[in-house]
């Protein structure tokens, strides 16, 4: 079981990464064979779509997670969080609830699998999340 300054450590900088839509910061965070999954969508994606996909929507909305409570699990930790995002279109999303499971390989993170409401997500397009 990872220990808790390991969990904290790459939540923290997971969740910066993605603030920032720091690309480079979120690459070097995923163990080599790293894939997400969506529950909206049941897509999974690869490491390079996942990327891809990060740097499409991280650069151009900016997301922050509130409340968040990290739990460890006997391979990473369950993540609940409040999401709130903005991008210079107008788009927003407010107080989101959230819950992501990490999977850690080598204190890195190889699996990511994401549960929320779309219904919730102000009019976010999960034909995006496809893994084709």
């Amino acid at each position: 079981m990872p220990n808790l300054a390991t969990i904290e450590t790459l939540g923290e900088r997971f969740a910066a990464a993605l603030g920032a839509g720091d690309i480079a910061a979120l690459d070097a965070l995923f163990a080599p064979d790293f894939e997400v999954w969506y529950n909206f969508s049941d897509a999974t994606l690869d490491r390079k779509q996942a990327l891809t996909f990060f740097q499409s929507y991280f650069t151009a909305v900016q997301v922050r997670f509130r409340n968040v409570r990290r739990l460890p699990t006997p391979d990473g930790w369950v993540q609940q969080h409040r999401v709130d995002a903005r991008g210079a279109d107008g788009f927003r999303i407010d107080n989101l609830p959230a819950i992501i499971v990490f999977t850690l390989r080598d204190d890195r993170i190889a699996r990511i699998e994401e549960y929320l409401d779309s219904a919730q997500t102000g009019g976010f397009d999960a034909s995006t999340m496809t893994a084709g």
